[in-house]
């Protein structure tokens, strides 16, 4: 029986959270599509589990610490080198299970076919790029401790930060391989993403109550657990939501998507002025969000859970914040 108030509780939580950001959205989807994103959203575990699976017995150098330790082992531009090709063969690993997922429960509709070509072809290294980003503050760790004898991200935050970045990562492609052709406006990005990450955080609860044995952690996660996740994947959300829009965007704001010549990769690569705005919003993106869900990771961490709900409050309010920030970027596209 109160497995039974717990369980309640949770999917109570779940719904008046969803309902609360459903509400949010200036012209919000039709519930039927923003059911079926949090439905796919509730498989969206599985890649994490086949992730920790494949490298549990087959590829141990892409654990959330292996995968960085050759920037600690090895000389810099060797270290480098391992730490990038560990980066790239991840990426790859996620966005094949993700997107394997993703087409099996749309049933293999074409839609979701076409949303992995372009996906494919425009976020093929946003994930690397922010893991890159993540390993400038591993040789910052490593610095600060030959200094100061302190270890923080060696031993606590650079797994935690890598394992934030795979679950945003993976629950950002839920959003991307299923209604990508569909998103009118930048709220509705932020919106589904909520979405996914309620339906993550709800399957993450129970399975972590399952697997303890303590159904009464399933209070406190309702309350804390579940908008952790629904903030940082609607940090990212946002994020995505500009990248998606990023022509007329530009366009407003730079007069014109012509080709970018300034710098010398942009101009090796021939880059537009919209690809170069998607690229850098879609790394923000999983960057925020992967910070916001890694501090409060580490306070659970080193039992500081006392701080988590003033960060809570604080991500909550940046992204009604969002929410109206989108509003005003649109209104500036439609006008």
């Amino acid at each position: 029986m109160q497995t039974v108030l717990y369980t309640s509780i949770l999917l109570a939580a779940t719904l008046i959270w969803g309902f609360l950001f459903y509400k949010k959205d200036y012209h919000p989807q039709p519930l039927r599509i923003i059911v079926q994103v949090f439905v796919i959203g509730l498989f969206s575990m599985v890649p994490v589990f086949a992730y920790k699976f494949i490298y549990q017995h087959y590829l141990p150098l892409l654990s959330e610490y292996e995968i960085f330790r050759p920037l600690l082992t090895q000389p810099l531009l060797i270290g480098l080198g391992y730490f990038l090709f560990n980066l790239v063969l991840l990426t790859t690993l996620l966005f094949t299970l993700s997107s394997l997922m993703t087409l099996i429960l749309t049933v293999f509709k074409h839609d979701t076919l076409i949303n992995i070509k372009r996906a494919l072809k425009e976020e093929s290294l946003d994930f690397v790029a922010t893991s890159m980003m993540i390993g400038g503050l591993i040789y910052v760790e490593v610095f600060l401790q030959s200094v100061f004898n302190i270890q923080i991200i060696h031993t606590v935050l650079g797994t935690i930060l890598f394992l934030g970045i795979i679950e945003e990562y993976i629950k950002h492609l839920i959003v991307r391989l299923t209604d990508d052709k569909k998103l009118r406006d930048i709220d509705d990005a932020i919106t589904l993403s909520v979405m996914v990450g309620l339906a993550f955080a709800l399957i993450e609860t129970i399975v972590y109550a399952i697997s303890t044995g303590d159904f009464a952690l399933i209070i406190y996660r309702s309350f804390l657990s579940l908008p952790i996740h629904l903030i940082a994947s609607g940090i990212f959300g946002y994020y995505y939501g500009l990248a998606h829009f990023a022509k007329p965007i530009v366009k407003t704001e730079g007069g014109g998507d012509k080709i970018y010549h300034s710098g010398w990769l942009p101009k090796i690569l021939k880059c537009r002025r919209s690809t170069l705005y998607a690229d850098g919003k879609m790394t923000e993106g999983l960057f925020f969000a992967s910070l916001f869900h890694a501090v409060t990771n580490v306070l659970f961490e080193i039992n500081l859970t006392f701080l988590v709900v003033p960060i809570v409050v604080l991500g909550l309010v940046v992204l009604n914040h969002l929410y109206k920030m989108a509003r005003t970027e649109w209104k500036a596209i439609r006008a």
